[in-house]
Parts: C-alpha cells; structure tokens; sequence
C-alpha cells in the first residue's frame, strides 16, 4: 500500500512538471517538465516510485501511437531508411568507440566501464551486460542515467532553434508545401472509440506476445507491427492528444526516478567522464544527422531524432511532439537498438581485450 500510495505521489509530481513546462511552452515540455520536477522530487525526499512494469504498459501505447499513423504509402517508404540506418550504425560505432576511449585516459575509470557507459543502449541492459566483463557496473549505470538526463534536457530546445531556423529560412511556397504534406500525414478519419480499441487489442495482443518471447523492446515493436497491420488493412486511426501527454508525463517519470541520492554520492569521480559525455553526445547527434541528411536526403529533423541516442520509446514520442518522421524515428531508433545489444557486448570484449 505504501508503494502504492508513493506511486500515486510521483505522477501527481510528474503531471505537475509536466503540465507547467507545456504551459511556458517548453520544447517537449510533458516529458521534460515531469522528468525535472521527478529528479527533484526523488533527490528530496527519497519517495519517489514507479512501477517497473508499467514500463511494458507505456511500450505498448507508444506502439499503438506509431502503429496507428502507418498506411500502405508508408511501407513503401521505408525503404528509404536502409542507408540513413547503415550511416547511424557506422557514426554509433566509431563514436563510441572514441568517446569511451576519451573518458578511460582522461578518467579514473577503465575500459570496460568507459565503452558501456557510453554504449547508446538502455540503462539496465548496459549495466547487466558489462558486469561480465568486470566493468563498475554501478559507475556504468549512473552514466548511463546522465546520458539521459543530458538527451532531455539539452537536446529538444536545440532541435526546436534549428528546426524554426530551417522552417523560417524556406520561401513562402516552400512552406505551403511543407504544411500540405504534414496535413497528408495525418489521419483523415474521424476519430471513434470503437475503431481505437480494436486497433489497441491488435496491437497490445501482438506486443505481448513479442515482450513474452524475449525480443528487444519486444512490447513497443510488437504493438508497433500489430498496430500497423491493422491500420494498414483499414485505416490510419487517429491518437488522442492527452493520451499522448500522459504517455509523455509518465515516461519523463520513468526516467527522472532513476536519479538517487547514491547516485550523487561519486559525482566527484564521474565530473570529467559527464563533461566528455556531454560533450560526445552532441557531437555524436548533429555529426551523424548532418551527414546522415547530406548522403541520404532524409529530412533533418527525422535524422536528428534517429540519431539521438535516448531510448525508443522516448525519441518516437518526442519526434511526434515536433513533428519528425515518427514511423522512420521509430524503425531506424529499433535497428539501433537490436544493434547495440547484438553486436556492442562482443565489440566492447574485443576492444577490452586489446586494450587491457
């Protein structure tokens, strides 16, 4: 009960934060608002609470959400994304690479826990995977909290300058026509509740099924793939915005509950290592987007979110928010994903062992 009633406290907190920040027009305010005050609220009090397993509960909607904006024009388009992908796994790997390498010179840490903490993959999967190879896992985990914290905090008001930059740079006509195909994009159906939870049942039972065979982030593409066969074979269905703020208020206290007062206590030894992450972030972010838009001419916008290293559920909602490719986010955020846990653990190893 206590648990419970904590629980209750936290998203009170989160929708405050959340509400307030999309009030003073905060660039993904819902997220960021509830994610600052979640931060705040823990580091005071210790109380803060969230369900681990609410965390398959938000990957389902945020399935259904891309699921429901997909149609038969849009499989076709996704074969467009094959070499912006190509282009994000290769700038993931040297920059990793790189950055870990930064951090074990210039750090008291080693190699093992430079490369996964700042290997771009979950928090929980990062720290589980690098205690094999004797890494600090505890170390790992906290960076791999910050990298976070620095992604959403510091990343969408710099999106929304550059892409306001952009829009304000284009002709008149340019911008009609920007505006005619954003109007394309969404769903021209009226929405009912009816055609909403058939898709949410295709989508959920789907989602379950990949969650309970053990894939990747199996709830949010499983839903994502069932909420899109659905649509595909009826119609793109529209999502209801307060959902999507709720969605974006509890993922923001998903992640602000992950900052404790231990956490805090070997800041000292981890200053230099944030400031590299910081630093290897954005680097990591506007270099592989610039490329990625200049070899591929995938829209800037849509390649700045694929290539931001937050999680995939948290980047779709957030490029949703800002009016990115959600569908090419999300496909492109997965392969990145399946990626870092397949093939970085055995890469890190190896790097390891050359180095050490």
């Amino acid at each position: 009960m206590t648990d419970f009633l904590f629980f209750l406290v936290t998203l009170v907190v989160a929708a405050a934060g959340g509400l307030l920040a999309l009030k003073l027009k905060v660039p993904a305010g819902a997220m960021v608002g509830s994610m600052i005050f979640v931060v705040a609220f823990n580091l005071i009090t210790e109380k803060g609470f969230f369900y681990s397993d609410l965390r398959t509960v938000l990957q389902i909607f945020g399935g259904v959400m891309i699921g429901s904006k997909v149609g038969k024009e849009d499989v076709l388009a996704l074969k467009k994304i094959l070499w912006p992908t190509v282009v994000l796994v290769v700038g993931m790997v040297i920059l990793n690479l790189l950055f870990g390498t930064l951090i074990a010179t210039f750090s008291e840490l080693d190699v093992a826990t430079s490369l996964f903490a700042t290997t771009p993959g979950g928090v929980s999967d990062m720290a589980l995977i690098s205690e094999e190879l004797g890494a600090n896992t505890g170390y790992v985990a906290i960076l791999q909290v910050f990298r976070l914290l620095i992604i959403f905090v510091f990343c969408p008001p710099i999106f929304k300058k550059i892409m306001n930059k952009n829009y304000s740079n284009l002709s008149k006509q340019a911008v009609e026509e920007i505006d005619a195909e954003q109007q394309k994009k969404k769903p021209s159906a009226a929405f009912e509740w009816k055609h909403f939870g058939l898709l949410f049942l295709c989508a959920a039972i789907v989602g379950v099924i990949f969650w309970q065979i053990g894939v990747t982030a199996g709830a949010m593409i499983g839903a994502m793939l069932g909420g899109a066969a659905f649509t595909i074979f009826t119609h793109k269905v529209p999502f209801p915005r307060k959902m999507q703020i709720g969605m974006q208020i509890c993922s923001g206290a998903f992640i602000g509950i992950q900052m404790k007062k231990e956490n805090l206590a070997h800041i000292d030894v981890l200053i230099v290592p944030i400031l590299i992450m910081i630093v290897g972030i954005l680097v990591f972010v506007f270099l592989t987007s610039f490329v990625m838009h200049k070899l591929t001419k995938l829209d800037y916008p849509t390649c700045m979110f694929a290539s931001t290293p937050g999680g995939l559920q948290e980047m779709s909602l957030l490029s949703e928010e800002m009016g990115a490719d959600t569908l090419k986010v999300a496909v492109m955020q997965t392969m990145r994903l399946v990626f870092v846990i397949s093939f970085f653990p055995t890469l890190n190893k190896l790097i390891v062992g050359i180095l050490v």
